[in-house]
């Protein structure tokens, strides 16, 4: 009797441990993606190596680039900055992984990212975010879980800046974006997340 109730509440466990299973693992190109970034970062930073921390991270945006398009996926908004014309964005898509969109050069000039910007000030804001998905983020708090679609490293359908120059400057630089991976998107559409 005793092994029949333990197989019941074996089998009981792995069905609500199957729906409780994280968000960003339920779309396959969203889990390949985050496996390949975190095989990249686990082996670089165990490596303790600069050298191999620092290809960690540039092959870390190149996966991204390959990634191109995307459907469906799932994360947890986490900053909306700005305003309905200057706004600014990001989503985590997985553990300490974050997508950041922004209509607005200037949001995106904070900190050591100013020298990176100030070259392209002079151009026309870029959306990163299309008109729909604005009027549905009025419609989300922080900290909701979002279903997403876009395009990732790219900014009105041109080819964004080179964000390798960003992780090429030191050791620290690197390893900090190995731990927690940021990457720039266009998001065509939001959507809230049914939970499965």
């Amino acid at each position: 009797m005793t092994g029949r109730r333990a197989f019941l509440l074996g089998g009981a466990s792995r069905v609500l441990g199957a729906c409780d299973r994280p968000c960003y693992e339920q779309n396959d190109a969203q889990k390949a993606f985050l496996d390949g970034l975190q095989s990249l970062a686990k082996t670089a930073l165990a490596s303790n190596n600069p050298l191999k921390i620092e290809a960690a991270a540039e092959q870390s945006m190149v996966l991204a680039g390959k990634v191109g398009a995307f459907s469906d996926w799932c994360g947890t908004l986490k900053t909306i900055e700005g305003n309905a014309q200057t706004v600014a964005l990001t989503i985590e898509i997985g553990p300490q992984v974050s997508l950041y969109a922004f209509n607005d050069w200037t949001l995106a000039m904070a900190g050591q990212l100013a020298d990176l910007f100030s070259t392209r000030s002079r151009e026309a804001p870029p959306p990163g975010l299309s008109e729909a998905a604005i009027a549905a983020l009025k419609t989300f708090r922080l900290g909701e879980r979002v279903k997403l679609a876009g395009r990732m490293g790219e900014i009105a359908g041109s080819g964004l800046f080179d964000l390798s120059r960003l992780f090429g400057k030191g050791e620290a630089e690197n390893r900090l974006f190995l731990q927690s991976p940021r990457f720039v998107a266009r998001i065509e559409a939001l959507g809230p997340s049914k939970k499965k």
